[in-house]
């Protein structure tokens, strides 16, 4: 089996090449602008000829596109970036997957839901109702990802690992520096290992899985309490971690007060196992 990662250097990108290479999977992934040792081809997935000129030279059995406009705030002043990226460049990448008959994943997000914690967690079948543009972007991404005949969802939540900055190695350096950091306190999510998220994703590649799937971790917790965890796995000072609120750490975007995914119906479809943070951290700790 061929696997084309579009947007092979980020965090989850880079998990999926790793993965599906120990399961045996020829890989080829794209990047952006920062080539990597997983990344072959340079890519813009908002360049529609230059995206269907590489799946066509490729010609991979499925498209995993993990590339994003991530940044939930930036994404409220720059709409137009957003829209190009998670919306226009999967479309891009779901209808050259489709044209050559390729499985089409795509990586989704927790942010679709409203938060209200009295429906959480949500389950893949409940409706969305985005509270920030990034998230806006994110869901008409999944209906563009569906314009694939073969098209697989996976709505994640705060993915983290040691591949790629992310939230958790930025606190870990803040930590093992010595600095104290105000985390909300009041934002639950189901924190997501990146190696777990990608041996989820490759198994579902494997088994030809399709339609909207929550690929997402097992516990629900505030970004405080995964942070004291980190502290407490990592034998850091916990009490650098310092509560705070959401009105009081001031963001551009609103933000879901419990946007936790329930993932029972992929955690049913695959082997894969997806850890919570203690267990991850544990295993980071470990490599790290």
């Amino acid at each position: 089996m061929k696997l084309l990662v579009i947007g092979g250097s980020g965090l989850v990108g880079t998990n999926v090449s790793d993965r599906g290479a120990a399961r045996g999977v020829d890989v080829v992934g794209t990047y952006r602008s920062n080539e990597t040792a997983d990344t072959s081809i340079r890519l813009d997935k908002t360049d529609a000829s230059a995206v269907r000129d590489v799946v066509r030279e490729v010609d991979p059995d499925a498209v995993v596109d993990t590339a994003a406009f991530h940044s939930v705030d930036a994404c409220e002043t720059d709409r137009e970036r957003a829209w190009a990226v998670n919306v226009r460049g999967t479309r891009n990448a779901a209808v050259a997957a489709n044209d050559a008959g390729a499985q089409f994943v795509y990586l989704s997000t927790d942010y679709v839901f409203s938060g209200d914690p009295d429906a959480a967690p949500f389950a893949a079948s409940d409706p969305v109702s985005p509270v920030n543009y990034y998230a806006q972007s994110k869901y008409c991404g999944e209906q563009a990802a569906k314009l694939a005949d073969r098209a697989t969802v996976l709505r994640t939540s705060v993915v983290y690992g040691l591949e790629r900055p992310n939230f958790v190695t930025w606190l870990l350096g803040e930590l093992r520096a010595g600095n104290a950091v105000d985390i909300v306190d009041d934002q639950i999510s189901t924190p997501t290992y990146a190696p777990d998220l990608a041996e989820a994703c490759v198994e579902a590649v494997e088994r030809d899985l399709t339609g909207v799937y929550h690929a997402a971790g097992p516990a629900s917790m505030s970004r405080y309490e995964f942070s004291t965890v980190l502290a407490d796995v990592f034998d850091l000072d916990e009490s650098l971690v310092r509560p705070t609120t959401t009105a009081e750490f001031g963001q551009e975007a609103p933000r879901p007060e419990d946007g936790s995914l329930d993932s029972t119906r992929l955690y049913d479809a695959v082997d894969a196992r997806l850890r919570e943070p203690t267990d991850a951290f544990g295993a980071m700790r470990e490599r790290s």
